[in-house]
């Protein structure tokens, strides 16, 4: 007898993984019909293989209704979840493994359905910025972070920037100050701020990184020169998430190797968010000391980054009894004292001012150029072209930037 025709794949009804593979106890598939009129195809889709409990095909559940029952394809069978979310869409949360996914994935194809990404199909039903915002959401690091995007992507900041369309240039350019102000933030919720603990050799760097890790990442060893690369570490500080970078001693050497990791160092320290400048306060000041210290108290107008003076080995007797800035913070990273005012330090130099619940915030790098497009159009008075890059930002067009050199 000869077997059923395999049914081609039909592009108004597609079948995406939304969980990470092997990464979890629990997969989710979605099931997503493209066009209203095709609201019945995910439903009948599953019924070929869907078996409830309640021995009722999912169609004559309601939306909204869990239903456990049993997936069965090339005579196996997996226990899932399926839950009809709206009208035109189905969920089913099966085991997170491979096999488990890849045959549910598998019978789904057979039936017909176009196996996509999770970004295809989300491309499907969302506006550019709420695709970007899901996108950031599956970076986000932190519960903090996350929690901060998911209150954009209830439809916020989507309605924040529909809505400045509709205002004339006394009302539209406090509103765009208002929604860049936090712009900075709103790059790190997905990309963490970067520290970078400097100074010159042997004064503690390594050790001082694995306090603030709490876990031993960068070698220690008592030898002026160890760390010739940039050491990096990920970690959360009160919610919010950081790199942190140990780089190599800076001092004057005629080592060609060490000369190398130092000019890595200094490239690493002018690109950072914030240096933490490392002193050993149980040895007098060296000139490299002084030289560091000069280097950090420029003009802001410089290139330098923001700086804190860290005055390590606390636990010793002090020999810089008058040449410690008033503003260091003193600590020791062998005993733990010291450390938690510093991160303290760093999240507050970092993050002086946290947006209040219900801030709108622009997530992306995308949004905050044509943002502060339509604000210099705005101070300029020209509100055609600010709704312009208004419209721009909301259609998901790059930025290209105009005064750049070729």
């Amino acid at each position: 007898m000869p077997s059923p025709e395999r049914p081609s794949a039909d592009p108004n009804v597609t079948a995406a993984l939304l969980t990470p593979s092997g990464r979890g106890a629990v997969a989710v598939i979605r099931i997503l019909a493209a066009k209203p009129a095709n609201a019945d195809l995910p439903t009948s889709i599953i019924d070929a293989a869907f078996v409830s409990v309640s021995g009722r095909p999912l169609s004559q559940h309601p939306v909204g209704r869990l239903c456990y029952g049993h997936w069965t394809s090339d005579s196996t069978s997996e226990d899932v979840v399926v839950c009809r979310t709206d009208k035109y869409a189905v969920e089913v949360s099966c085991h997170g493994g491979r096999a488990a996914v890849n045959r549910i994935l598998e019978s789904l194809k057979a039936e017909g359905a176009s196996i996509v990404d999770w970004q295809t199909q989300q491309a499907m039903i969302s506006s550019p910025v709420d695709l970007e915002l899901a996108d950031a959401i599956s970076q986000a690091t932190t519960i903090r972070t996350a929690a901060i995007m998911l209150e954009q992507d209830s439809g916020r900041l989507k309605d924040a920037l529909t809505q400045l369309l509709q205002l004339d240039l006394a009302e539209l350019t406090p509103r765009l100050v208002e929604l860049l102000a936090y712009s900075q933030l709103g790059l790190h919720l997905t990309q963490p701020w970067k520290i970078v603990i400097t100074g010159r050799p042997n004064v503690g760097k390594s050790t001082l990184i694995n306090a603030l890790l709490g876990f031993e990442r960068a070698i220690v060893f008592d030898q002026p020169g160890t760390t010739r690369d940039v050491v990096t570490g990920m970690t959360a500080f009160d919610g919010w998430p950081f790199q942190l970078a140990d780089t190599a001693g800076i001092r004057n050497t005629k080592d060609e190797l060490e000369q190398a990791g130092i000019q890595r160092a200094r490239r690493t320290v002018e690109s950072a968010d914030l240096a933490c400048l490392l002193l050993d306060t149980s040895c007098p000041p060296t000139a490299e000391d002084e030289e560091l210290l000069s280097y950090f108290h420029k003009s802001e107008s410089g290139d330098e980054p923001p700086a804190i003076i860290v005055a390590n080995k606390a636990d010793l007797p002090d020999q810089w009894p008058a040449a410690i800035p008033d503003d260091a913070v003193r600590v020791s990273s062998v005993t733990g004292h010291g450390v938690e005012k510093l991160i303290a330090t760093i999240v507050e130099k970092l993050i002086p001012d946290v947006p209040p619940t219900s801030t709108n915030i622009p997530i992306s790098y995308r949004q905050i150029q044509w943002l502060d497009k339509a604000w210099q159009a705005a101070k300029a008075d020209n509100i055609a072209q600010a709704r312009s890059a208004i419209a721009d930002c909301l259609s998901g067009s790059v930025f290209v930037d105009e005064t750049a050199v070729a």
